[in-house]
């Protein structure tokens, strides 16, 4: 993407979409920026990145900025079938989120987990085993730091840790991690999916761009997950605390990984049975 040459709009101008300005603004992009209920804090935020060489965009004005507009920013906070991003693709824009903008720009291999529940345990595991083998390594997506906030800092010897939403998983087009993790699949924001067959199907879209060298960390005990791995052309690697796998599973009270033992699971200091599902996945 010629950053110089393209005009952008994001839309919601969240933690994730202020970020995603910043980014930009060091690609000189023409940059115009709208949140169509500021809070305070967030009209001081946009007034500073107006500052900085961001423009701001009335609201009786949003509609023809985004017709010459060249690529609209989704903060995750903005559903993907609201008014303005439908208008926008009803027009044929390009419509990608912040995720997926961060991505286009990143150098660095990436870990990104996703699942109802325990993504971000599961994150904060991978990446403390990451610094414990002494290996340079961060922490960000909807764990709380934008991945577009870090992005810039992180080299081809960055191992980057990123938990993904579904909320994310909307705008994403060619996101494809070195490894995508998917934990769990329930019944959540359907408020905001409708159903479980869209939820599903954005959880997938995780492993859906994987080629044959990246892989796909599945859950062998949840059939929704266990069923999305005939969707990926990744190297599969399941979990399991039911039964034996070819990847981190539990056998005689001990962790085992492809056959091994790693440790007992009394040494673990994460109760539950879900946690030990996020530690095999980690």
């Amino acid at each position: 993407m010629y950053f110089k040459r393209t005009k952008f709009l994001i839309i919601g101008m969240s933690r994730s979409g202020r970020s995603a300005c910043k980014l930009l603004l060091k690609r000189h992009a023409q940059i115009c920026i709208f949140d169509e209920n500021p809070s305070a804090e967030v009209v001081k935020a946009m007034n500073e990145l107006s500052e900085l060489g961001a423009a701001i965009v009335a609201k009786d004005v949003v509609r023809g900025t985004i017709e010459s507009s060249d690529v609209i920013v989704l903060s995750p906070g903005v559903p993907i079938d609201s008014e303005l991003p439908s208008y926008a693709i009803d027009r044929g824009k390009c419509v990608i989120g912040e995720l997926e903008l961060a991505y286009i720009v990143s150098r660095c291999p990436i870990i990104a987990v996703t699942g109802t529940n325990g993504k971000t345990t599961t994150c904060s595991l991978i990446y403390e085993i990451l610094k414990k083998s002494e290996l340079k390594c961060t922490l960000a997506g909807n764990v709380g730091t934008p991945f577009s906030s870090v992005v810039d800092d992180c080299d081809d010897h960055t191992l980057s840790v990123v938990e993904v939403s579904s909320f994310q998983l909307e705008t994403t087009k060619r996101f494809a991690p070195h490894i995508a993790c998917i934990l769990n699949i329930t019944p959540d924001h359907m408020n905001r999916h409708y159903n479980m067959e869209n939820y599903t199907y954005l959880k997938s879209k995780l492993i859906s761009n994987l080629s044959e060298c990246e892989y796909a960390v599945l859950s062998a005990d949840d059939e929704i997950v266990y069923k999305l791995g005939e969707q990926t052309k990744g190297k599969k690697v399941y979990f399991s605390v039911k039964k034996q796998t070819n990847g981190a599973y539990i056998a005689d009270n001990n962790i085992f990984w492809r056959g091994k033992p790693v440790l007992p699971t009394g040494d673990l200091k994460l109760s539950g049975i879900h946690n030990l599902e996020n530690v095999l996945a980690a």
